[in-house]
């Protein structure tokens, strides 16, 4: 795969037929029928959790699929990474994170796009005003609220809005589609002070 907006698509559609295993109807139409292009650049900015990128894209092949690894691989190079300014205060997650839309905005009230979290990374509680839906592209730990979880890759995950959650990695880097619905333009925030 060499072109973006097919490798945006093959994302969207392994996230609709998650949607549709799930139920998730109204979440599953609105996705198919979000369209543009994908919002990638040519320059990547420089955040040190970008390093992990490759050994992350890797990850979803050997757990999820080799054809989905080629869209992911594709699109993480080229998108355009960033981190969401109130977590500047917890230094390692900061150091350790970064996010980018793929295709949506405020408008929209609908974001599809990648997380990129490193090696040893907590991602502690944290909530949103936006419905959450990760497609998980390599193992990692979660906390939905009620204790520390395995869930596996390829499995859909869903918070409601302002459900608190947090992430854990082990000692390799990986890589989450997400899709954001209602209220996208406010960032999440941690639930409790560092």
């Amino acid at each position: 795969m060499s072109a973006p907006g097919p490798a945006v698509d093959a994302l969207t559609a392994r996230f609709v037929a998650a949607l549709g295993r799930r139920g998730a109807m109204a979440e599953l139409m609105a996705l198919a029928s979000l369209g543009g292009p994908p919002r990638l650049t040519t320059t990547p900015p420089d955040l040190p959790v970008l390093a992990h990128l490759d050994e992350a894209v890797a990850r979803v092949g050997d757990e999820v699929d080799g054809q989905l690894r080629e869209a992911i691989a594709l699109l993480g190079a080229r998108a355009d990474w960033t981190r969401t300014a109130g977590y500047a205060d917890d230094a390692a997650l900061f150091a350790g994170y970064a996010h980018a839309t793929l295709r949506g905005s405020p408008d929209d009230e609908l974001v599809l796009g990648l997380v990129l979290l490193g090696p040893g990374v907590h991602y502690r509680a944290h909530h949103h005003p936006a419905e959450e839906w990760y497609l998980p592209l390599g193992g990692l730990r979660w906390d939905h609220g009620g204790g520390w979880v395995d869930e596996p890759p390829g499995e859909l995950i869903h918070h409601a809005p302002w459900q608190p959650h947090a992430m854990a990695t082990d000692d390799r880097p990986v890589l989450l589609a997400y899709l954001w619905s209602g209220d996208v333009a406010t960032p999440s925030a941690f639930v409790d002070a560092p």
